[in-house]
């Protein structure tokens, strides 16, 4: 299944939340500043409108346990609508303006 991708959006595998993030998904979801959750089976999307917003969710997710430094990670991905993937990821492909996981080898 794929994710609607809109404006500023923020995409992190569901197991790297099971494993990593302090409270799982479940505190993830509660963590969301808005109510721009997309969800499939192995992905969770947090999007937003404005650099601020995403600099500020961010923080957040780093303060529970995920790895972010400089546009360098494997824990999440962050896609513009103008600018597509900020940095590149081997678990995520794009179609039109949507995203979905693929098997890590």
């Amino acid at each position: 299944m794929a994710i609607e991708l809109e404006f500023i959006n923020l995409v992190v595998r569901k197991s790297t939340l099971v494993s990593k993030y302090q409270g799982g998904i479940d505190q993830f979801k509660k963590d969301l500043p808005n109510q721009s959750l997309r969800e499939d089976e192995e992905l969770i999307r947090f999007g937003c409108m404005n650099w601020n917003d995403m600099e500020h969710f961010t923080d957040i997710i780093v303060g529970k346990g995920l790895e972010y430094k400089d546009q360098e990670t494997k824990d999440f991905v962050v896609i513009s609508s103008l600018q597509g993937a900020l940095w590149e990821v081997d678990w995520i492909q794009f179609s039109e303006n949507t995203c979905f996981a693929v098997p890590l080898t």
